[in-house]
């Protein structure tokens, strides 16, 4: 699949310590690739990148230290201090309207490490004050499956009688509701795995991708905080 020459060109601008900007929608499988490209490489990854005190508290905690009394200024020191020593990339997931606070750590971090930003635009309303250090990276945009990438999956899925039978039949469906996001296709084939679905109808694709956006919704809802 294109995605191993994805992580391939990505392993690469990591062994030359490039910055990279990682583009792309929701679900097409930005944070996955960083979990894949830190298993081969020394990557330090922070997916909660709101604030500087949540960045130094993931960061923190990736690194296993305890939390002190430490004023943000202090802790937000030590951190640049110490990752200069390490000297390994670090990528920020899920980066969105990012404050003048956070830009400014990061634009201190890429001056001693080469730093990842994994965002799904880099428009200047999207992205926030980072867009204005944006010429220091790489920009890399992750593309949406093929066709013949998604047909495999769901493939594989019946092979595995995981899903009923006859999706394979409708794999053009599928995928042009899906429209390559990874993401989008893992819900619809979680759907078809939970009940069966009249698929040689338009009322049991449109119920097929109700059921998943219901889910969705309901996962996004139970992860806000209380």
């Amino acid at each position: 699949m294109h995605r191993k020459g994805l992580a391939k060109q990505l392993l690469s601008l990591c062994s030359r310590e490039e910055n990279v900007l990682l583009i792309g929608p929701a679900g097409i499988g930005k944070t996955t690739l960083l979990k894949h490209i830190s298993l081969d490489t020394p990557l330090l990854v922070c997916d909660e990148t709101s604030s500087l005190g949540r960045i130094c508290d993931c960061l923190e905690q990736k690194l296993g230290w305890r939390q002190g009394k430490s004023s943000i200024i202090q802790r937000k020191n030590r951190l640049l201090n110490y990752l200069e020593q390490r000297h390994e990339a670090v990528a920020f997931d899920q980066m969105a309207e990012t404050p003048p606070r956070v830009a400014r750590f990061i634009a201190h971090l890429i001056q001693k490490v080469p730093v990842w930003v994994a965002c799904r635009s880099d428009q200047r309303r999207e992205i926030g004050r980072l867009w204005e250090y944006l010429y220091n990276f790489t920009r890399v945009e992750v593309p949406p499956l093929s066709f013949v990438e998604a047909s495999a999956l769901i493939r594989s899925a019946v092979d595995c009688g995981r899903i009923q039978a006859d999706a394979r039949k409708y794999d053009v469906e599928l995928y042009r509701i899906s429209k390559g996001v990874p993401g989008t296709l893992e819900g619809l084939l979680t759907e078809l795995a939970a009940r069966n679905y009249k698929m040689n109808t338009a009322f049991g694709l449109r119920l097929l991708e109700l059921d998943r956006q219901i889910r969705e919704a309901a996962t996004a809802t139970a992860k806000l905080p209380r």
